[in-house]
């Protein structure tokens, strides 16, 4: 543009402002606001991308853990694993199984896992692996189990911020 249609276009506009500068307000207000809405939507709405991971009892429920195992009677803890994968991608994950006594400091714990169990979830995908964690001494036990994803970038598994901690009372008969 030339200097002189800029010219003349400055001056339809302050000859506008002047004789409508209260709709000349709200206009740019209005503009200004949608532009900053556009701008707010697209900077910070972010997918509803999630894992959900759950522990469930033997039948497949989330109300009837066991606390007390019987040794020779009952020692055996039987338990569901749940992932569900609802990301946009696929995913690698791993669930780590940690027996330790109470009390618990930090998830994850920095001990060596008793079990480990992997999958690859396709988008959409649900995981689900029975786990059995049979007991031989008496005392008060957590049973902690920590999902773990794989990241492609640091070519590493890294912990999701989920975990479930079951406590467990292992007596004799």
């Amino acid at each position: 543009m030339s200097k002189e249609v800029l010219g003349k276009l400055s001056k339809k506009m302050k000859g506008f402002y002047e004789r409508e500068s209260y709709a000349f307000s709200i206009i740019v207000a209005l503009s200004v606001a949608f532009i900053l809405l556009i701008y707010s939507y697209v900077v910070f709405t972010k997918p509803n991308e999630f894992v959900s991971f759950s522990i469930l009892d033997e039948n497949k429920e989330a109300k009837n853990y066991p606390e007390i195992l019987v040794i020779g009677v009952n020692n055996t803890c039987k338990l569901w694993i749940v992932v569900e994968n609802h990301m946009e991608k696929s995913i690698t994950c791993k669930v780590l199984l940690k027996i330790t006594k109470p009390p618990i400091q930090s998830i994850p714990l920095p001990v060596e896992s008793n079990q480990s169990y992997t999958a690859i979830l396709g988008r959409g995908e649900r995981w689900e692996k029975q786990v059995m964690v049979s007991f031989n001494k008496t005392g008060d036990f957590c049973l902690v189990f920590e999902l773990w994803i794989y990241d492609e970038k640091a070519d590493t598994f890294e912990f999701s911020d989920h975990s479930s901690v079951l406590k467990l009372k292992v007596v004799e008969a």
